[in-house]
């Protein structure tokens, strides 16, 4: 079997880590496959082994609907795998991962941009063989907007570095809530710095970190620290560290930083977005993400209750065990197999 794989995103966040993570996983797997990884030339956390096909197409470009398909079948691939909605032309077979419908719901600045996202998402569940996503939520949303074949949607839920794994709770966490995560408008981070605000006019000591973008229009606020991007040394320790992950986003495909926060052994808060529910279970506490109320009732919980918080991470510890690259990749090498018509 040899499966071209659209690794141009490999250095993103979001897809870049699923790209990362699944090649990871792929690799880990081993066995005779062998994968053909498209991306750019100077792209890392290729696995060794896999064979490397420069391709640096521009991202929603009509170059990259010709040439990605192109490299593939000129590579000797018998499968493409878009880990994105944008598939490629190609007589090839093709499986696409479609991460959320996030961009059907989002008022963007060009108009073009939702027009383009809806005809391309729907030319990709279309034409695909299969449809992977992340989480039992999104292939629901898929179904629902797009009325194709529920068994053509196969759900292959992110894993957590193990970089990441912690087996306790931080017994004694310095006083700050975190927020790992863009500044897009479905992450809800208004509401959020209201209702730390709120909270922190009664508790001065405490302190929101935000991580993963400047957010240079919170920096004066009192008790926010603006930590920017982050290397995964410093996320490591901002999650152990933390009184709680904060991931009160209005909408989500997955909510990799709450699994993240969960497998370090630390509590979450996050609204009840119907991903966020999926992945975080009993391990988080959920909120009205359209209430500044809500979140900061959850907030002024959780810094007063230790035996809660401690529960919390232990809930998440166990519940980020069973997500792993490992897993994620055993499932899409099946729909690999399944696609292919071959028998393991």
């Amino acid at each position: 079997m040899r499966i071209a794989i659209d690794a141009r995103k490999i250095a993103d966040f979001g897809i870049g880590t699923y790209i990362r993570g699944l090649l990871g996983g792929l690799a880990r797997i081993g066995g005779t496959d062998q994968y053909v990884i498209l991306a750019p030339r100077d792209a890392e956390g290729i696995p060794s082994g896999f064979e490397h096909v420069v391709v640096d197409s521009p991202h929603y470009s009509v170059r990259e609907l010709m040439q990605v398909g192109w490299e593939a079948r000129r590579a000797g691939a018998s499968l493409i795998h878009a880990p994105h909605y944008v598939l490629p032309f190609s007589p090839l077979p093709a499986v696409v991962t479609i991460h959320d419908l996030i961009h059907l719901r989002t008022r963007h600045r060009n108009p073009l941009a939702s027009i383009y996202a809806r005809s391309m998402i729907g030319r990709a569940v279309r034409t695909s063989q299969r449809v992977l996503t992340v989480s039992a939520a999104v292939k629901e949303d898929i179904l629902a907007t797009f009325r194709c074949d529920p068994e053509k949607v196969v759900v292959t839920s992110n894993g957590v570095d193990d970089f990441f794994r912690e087996a306790i709770p931080n017994p004694s966490p310095s006083r700050y809530f975190l927020y790992v995560g863009n500044d897009k408008p479905h992450k809800n981070v208004e509401r959020m710095v209201e209702a730390f605000s709120r909270v922190r006019s009664t508790a001065p000591d405490l302190r929101l970190v935000m991580a993963g973008a400047r957010f240079a229009r919170f920096a004066p606020r009192a008790g926010i620290v603006t930590a920017g991007f982050v290397s995964r040394d410093e996320l490591r320790k901002l999650y152990r560290g933390a009184l709680a992950l904060l991931q009160p986003s209005l909408d989500e495909g997955f909510g990799l930083p709450a699994a993240e926060a969960m497998a370090s052994g630390t509590a979450v808060i996050a609204s009840s977005a119907p991903a966020l529910v999926e992945v975080t279970g009993d391990a988080a506490l959920h909120v009205d993400a359209l209430s500044v109320e809500s979140i900061a009732a959850a907030m002024e919980q959780l810094a007063a209750d230790d035996l809660l918080r401690i529960a919390l991470g232990n809930r998440g510890v166990e519940r980020a065990r069973a997500m792993t690259w490992k897993r994620c990749a055993e499932v899409t090498r099946q729909v690999y197999l399944d696609v292919l018509g071959i028998t393991k």
